[in-house]
């Protein structure tokens, strides 16, 4: 029994590490039904359907940028987003500032 707890403890444990690595991402905009496949575009005019912009993603930058991507990418997704324009890198500003990517949730006009 002592073992199966020590095996718990160091299991919720891990997953609090882990769960801590996960980049800040935030959202503004309006929410639909959560998809499971978004596009990832880095230019609009690369969107070749008609589309509308339903709000604007941001991730922290980390020394891995493809953190910073999937970060976004798993936010269109609970958002309801059909795809992501990725607009690039920006700065919070200020004495201690902290990069992070912005991008645009788009959803598909049907």
């Amino acid at each position: 029994m002592k073992v199966f707890k020590n095996n718990f403890l160091l299991m919720v444990i891990t997953a609090a590490i882990f769960s801590s690595c996960a980049l800040p991402t935030s959202y503004i905009g309006d929410t639909f039904t959560p998809t499971e496949n978004v596009d990832v575009f880095y230019a609009a005019k690369d969107v070749k359907k008609d589309y509308r912009v339903i709000g604007h993603i941001s991730s922290q930058a980390s020394a891995n940028e493809n953190d910073a991507k999937q970060g976004i990418i798993n936010k269109a997704k609970k958002i309801g987003a059909d795809g992501v324009i990725i607009l690039g890198l920006d700065f919070t500003g200020g004495k201690d500032s902290t990069p992070f990517f912005k991008s645009e949730a788009i959803k598909y006009k049907e």
